[in-house]
């Protein structure tokens, strides 16, 4: 072999190094970038674990908050069947029945008083009244009418108002309708 062919050979096999070195080096840095990326996916993996165990908790919580809130209502309805259901005895001894037989008197007793007072009002309202149409009469004031006039004038004011009704529903009949 001559020193060309040797150093061609040298070359070669220095740059055949050098290129196991670059892809040791690649292979080394995605080795890397591999190991980051699987600590990432570990990390991320076991958060997703620790959230599931905790919406597993809030489930049960929620189920048991659910179960909780029934069994309230359901008692609550128990209590009110049973409150109906509930007969109440009430006694009354001697001296609880005087007692209330001596409020009764006494608002029974106010109740008449109330009564009389408006009795006795009214009674003093009717005699103001009564002078009052009295002083009228003795003084010939107001407007005095006989009975016959009365119902000679109300009778002809009844037919006045019917005529003119009937005229206004002939007018807008024939007017406005037709």
């Amino acid at each position: 072999m001559s020193q060309n062919e040797k150093y061609n050979d040298l070359m070669s096999a220095i740059k055949e190094d050098e290129e196991k070195k670059e892809e040791q080096n690649r292979f080394d840095a995605t080795l890397e970038q591999t190991k980051d990326a699987h600590s990432l996916a570990r990390k991320t993996l076991d958060a997703t674990k620790e959230a599931n165990d905790n919406n597993v908790k809030i489930q049960k919580g929620i189920n048991a908050a659910a179960l909780s809130a029934d069994n309230i209502l359901t008692r609550i309805c128990a209590a009110i069947v049973k409150a109906e259901n509930t007969t109440i005895k009430a006694r009354l001894d001697d001296e609880s029945m005087k007692q209330l037989h001596d409020m009764h008197a006494q608002w029974l007793g106010q109740e008449e008083q109330k009564l009389a007072d408006h009795n006795q009002q009214q009674e003093t309202i009717w005699q103001k009244q009564s002078q009052r149409l009295t002083k009228i009469v003795k003084n010939n004031e107001g407007v005095w009418i006989s009975t016959k006039l009365f119902y000679v004038v109300g009778s002809l004011s009844l037919l006045s108002i019917i005529t003119i009704a009937m005229e206004i529903a002939f007018y807008v009949y024939f007017h406005w309708i037709q």
